[in-house]
């Protein structure tokens, strides 16, 4: 089997290439961008010692035609992954995310062997506020508004100003996002769902809840909460939270979804589905912070500041009852045990400059998507 992997030298790529079965043939193709691979500009050794590694933008694919020839399954990984970042550097994550899996699709239309099955990773960030309930209908809100978020009503409500139950994402609801980011991947789907229908190729669309552990690039400011929270615990530093620390996520280790990624590659039936992965366990800012203090046997120093990010979502967690019922049990990592793994890899790294986090935060402060409640 041959594997051709994009954005395969970032975090989920490495893992990729470490788990994939020996006698796959693996090509990377890559950018090395700046922002993801801040403390080297090259492939890693271990990826050049087991892949064919290509530096190149994905929207300049076709220029290495004759090394994606033959390639048998294709797991799309590169993308511009943001949130807050893809509200202001709007055309860079419209080129990155859609206009490089156009230039894909147009790549695969030559190729005199076709792959039988493309691998997507989406994001939970396409179904924006997700789906809510008020004990008898499914909902689906329009989400919190601006007055709202300074006036301090921190969650969903309804037109009566109760607050809704969230309910956990399922595949099958609406799509709708609330971030530049993820309405990008939104048409990552829709424009490999439409490709692939008309070629016959096997579309797995994976739908990433927070992936974090080892090998996420610490230098990245928008690495992931997992990261700058163990970044300041770990050196003493004063750490903020937002909102009311309330807000839920989906926390779910990157061994884990390197798993799922691996068993939809190489499954032998087509699968032709859109599959959630993530944990299942919703936990609040609060929960990660304190795990995170509890693992590294070291208190937290940590405001929650009531300042809030324009188009985050407040709760979100996976259904995983599709991926049960097409590829069989799912047990992933607790978060603790995953915090551990994490931390264990973090103490032998170069630790996050705060200069480096603080200075994304300003920058979305003067884009007006950083605000602090009235």
């Amino acid at each position: 089997m041959k594997i051709l992997i994009t954005g395969g030298a970032g975090f989920i790529g490495k893992w990729l290439v470490e788990k994939l079965p020996s006698d796959v043939e693996i090509v990377i193709i890559d950018l090395l961008d700046g922002q993801v691979h801040c403390t080297a500009q090259e492939f890693a050794p271990e990826l050049t010692a087991r892949a064919q590694c290509i530096q190149a933008d994905v929207q300049t694919i076709a220029d290495h035609r004759d090394k994606i020839e033959g390639t048998d399954v294709v797991i799309h990984l590169a993308a511009q992954t943001g949130t807050g970042q893809s509200m202001y550097e709007i055309s860079k994550y419209v080129q990155h995310n859609a206009n490089g899996t156009a230039n894909l699709l147009e790549l695969i239309s030559t190729l005199d062997h076709k792959p039988r099955r493309v691998v997507l990773s989406s994001s939970r960030a396409v179904y924006g506020d997700g789906a809510y309930t008020d004990g008898n209908a499914i909902l689906y809100p329009k989400g919190r508004s601006l007055e709202q978020l300074q006036q301090g009503v921190w969650e969903v409500c309804d037109t009566e100003g109760t607050p809704l139950k969230p309910l956990p994402m399922r595949e099958s609801h609406l799509t709708k996002p609330t971030s530049v980011y993820g309405l990008t991947k939104l048409w990552q789907e829709q424009l490999l769902q439409i490709y692939c229908e008309s070629q016959s190729i096997d579309l797995v669309t994976l739908r990433f809840q927070n992936v974090y552990g080892p090998k996420q690039e610490l230098g990245n400011p928008y690495t992931g909460i997992i990261g700058i929270f163990t970044n300041a615990i770990v050196q003493g530093s004063h750490l903020e939270i937002f909102e009311d620390g309330l807000m839920t996520r989906d926390f779910v280790f990157v061994g884990d979804v390197v798993d799922a990624v691996i068993q939809c590659a190489i499954h032998d039936q087509p699968l032709n589905a859109i599959i959630n992965v993530g944990s299942g366990n919703a936990v609040t800012l609060l929960d990660v912070v304190e795990t995170i203090a509890d693992v590294i046997n070291q208190p937290a120093d940590y405001t929650i500041s009531g300042r809030f990010r324009v188009g985050d979502v407040r709760h979100a967690v996976s259904d995983m009852s599709q991926y049960r019922a097409l590829l069989g049990d799912w047990t992933p990592t607790s978060l603790k045990d995953g915090i551990a793994q994490y931390l264990e890899w973090y103490l032998k790294q170069k630790p996050l400059e705060q200069s480096t986090l603080q200075a994304s935060l300003q920058e979305m402060e003067q884009k007006g998507l950083l605000l602090t409640k009235r």
